[in-house]
């Protein structure tokens, strides 16, 4: 098995991570300016770590590379054993072999349970052969081997290994078959570009522009709110705004991440992990929102009622009406998370799990943001974790539309937002099912990360709408507590902590109201 190798590179959490090579920051200002302009752009793979060959992981991936069409490329790499290790006594069937996806080839192998079996499908075999040398004063053993990847006519994704069939057939020691140190180089023709990172800089560009646009308006709305007669400005055009921050700084964090990729071919860890984790918060307070909207949030309470005149719920007591009527109040509920309140548990939820998924997804892949793959396990844990959100908030907004109180005037636009949310909830998980399985490896990360940036885009500008519109723009916006001066509304108190009924916070003059 390809994935039992104990291959110690940065894509898996097992490996130990590549160290990353110090860059001048004289020259990465100007490269970050270039963002503007489509010039950034990534210049180079480097892959590095340890490899252990053992009777029971005998073939070990190395690295994976798209090369565009019509376009040769090489690939490079150095072993070095320290002598103090031991010696790779047996270099026979040690080898460097090289797989792509013509015919299923790597999809076969990987299946096949022998290493014999499977470097039938790889297009070439390269020995290796150790000397001795002396680097800073140490002996190791060495070796080196040169590949040219040969031209396809569409793109084609490769794949690396390290092999040593005997050792399937005969036990060596682990002095005679030591752990490998690896530096792997692999250039797509002279620019060093693979495939499937192109037009990925252009992508999150385009996001940064529209999501600040987005960004701007909500933050003329907070001002014109907070200078306006009640000074009010209501806590979900705060939230939309922050996950929009999100979303800015994710794509802008990648985007640093892929310039220093240009200098080094290595990258920024650190910029590419904050990219998946603030693309996951954005994700997370997205669908806050959107269950919490659903369930009633920002509705004057003449229009919900609670308890078992509710015919959309299942009792009183049920752990869904608890919750929904939690969404109806999320502050107050978020004060009795102590209590067990099921609504604050299911926020705190949501946002720890998509940081969590977020941090386990990249101990598959850390070169570059994978956080919606579903070719791992952290993104398939994801895509139902948000089908699931979807039945929630499903059942939620039901709760709205059938409670026996909701004005007819509002029933129209409560069904368009159930499908609306909905569509949200499952879009991702189709796309990425869709990707998964219909697309060629090469064309993966960039269809998933087009169809993540429409996605996401489309949910930012929909909720954008819905909290700024102007009263006339639908029932709901006649009715809602957002509008800083509609003074129609009747909306409970919600009680605070200190023992008043304030729904209001204060921050200097401007006050943040809750409901």
């Amino acid at each position: 098995n390809f994935f039992l190798a104990s291959s110690y590179n940065h894509h898996s959490s097992r490996f130990q991570p590549a160290t990353y090579h110090p860059f001048n920051m004289v020259r990465l200002l100007p490269l970050a300016l270039c963002f503007l302009f489509f010039l950034a752009g990534t210049d180079g793979r480097v892959t590095s770590g340890k490899i252990l060959l053992t009777g029971e992981s005998s073939v070990g991936l190395l690295t994976k590379f798209a090369v565009s069409p019509n376009q040769s490329g090489t690939f490079n790499i150095d072993l070095k054993i320290p002598t103090a290790k031991g010696m790779y006594t047996d270099e026979r069937f040690l080898k460097v072999s090289l797989f792509n996806e013509e015919k299923g080839a790597w999809a076969k192998a990987k299946k096949t349970p022998l290493c014999a079996d499977k470097i039938r499908y790889s297009q070439s075999g390269h020995k290796v052969v150790f000397d001795s040398s002396t680097i800073n004063g140490e002996t190791f053993w060495v070796a080196k081997v040169s590949v040219e990847i040969r031209k396809s006519k569409s793109s084609m994704y490769w794949y690396f290994t390290l092999n040593d069939c005997i050792l399937e057939q005969s036990y060596h020691s682990i002095s005679d078959a030591p752990e490998m140190e690896y530096t792997v180089v692999v250039k797509n023709g002279e620019s060093h570009v693979s495939a499937d990172e192109e037009g990925m800089n252009k992508l999150h560009l385009f996001q940064i522009i529209s999501s600040s646009a987005l960004l701007m308006w909500v933050l003329f709305k907070v001002i014109k709110a907070a200078g306006s007669k009640s000074g009010q400005v209501h806590i979900a055009l705060i939230s939309v705004a922050c996950a929009i921050l999100c979303d800015i700084f994710s794509c802008a964090s990648e985007m640093i991440h892929s310039s220093i990729y240009a200098l080094n071919g290595i990258g920024s860890y650190t910029f590419d992990c904050l990219a998946s984790h603030f693309e996951a918060q954005c994700d997370a307070i997205v669908a806050l929102v959107l269950l919490t909207v659903g369930a009633g949030w920002t509705l004057p309470s003449d229009a919900l009622i609670t308890g078992k005149q509710n015919i959309a719920m299942m009792g009183t007591h049920s752990w869904v009406q608890k919750t929904v009527s939690g969404f109806r109040s999320p502050i107050a509920a978020m004060r009795q998370v102590k209590d067990g309140n099921p609504a604050a548990i299911l926020v705190f939820l949501i946002l720890t799990l998509h940081a969590v998924l977020a941090q386990w997804g990249r101990t598959f892949n850390d070169e570059f943001d994978s956080y919606h793959s579903l070719e791992h396990k952290p993104g398939r844990v994801l895509m139902w974790f948000r089908v699931g959100l979807g039945v929630v908030f499903l059942a939620a907004s039901a709760s709205v539309r059938n409670n026996g109180r909701c004005p007819g005037s509002l029933q129209p636009f409560l069904k368009k937002f159930q499908l609306v949310g909905v569509s949200w909830f499952v879009s991702l998980p189709f796309v990425a099912m869709y990707v998964s399985s219909a697309m060629h490896s090469h064309q993966k990360h960039f269809a998933l990360g087009l169809g993540s940036v429409l996605v996401q885009s489309s949910s930012l500008a929909s909720l954008v709408w819905l909290f700024t519109g102007d009263k006339d723009a639908s029932a709901y916006h006649r009715m809602n507590n957002i509008q800083p001066d509609n003074d129609t509304l009747s909306s409970a108190p919600i009680p605070s902590t200190g023992g008043t009924t304030s729904n209001i916070w204060k921050i200097g003059k401007t006050k943040v109201r809750l409901d």
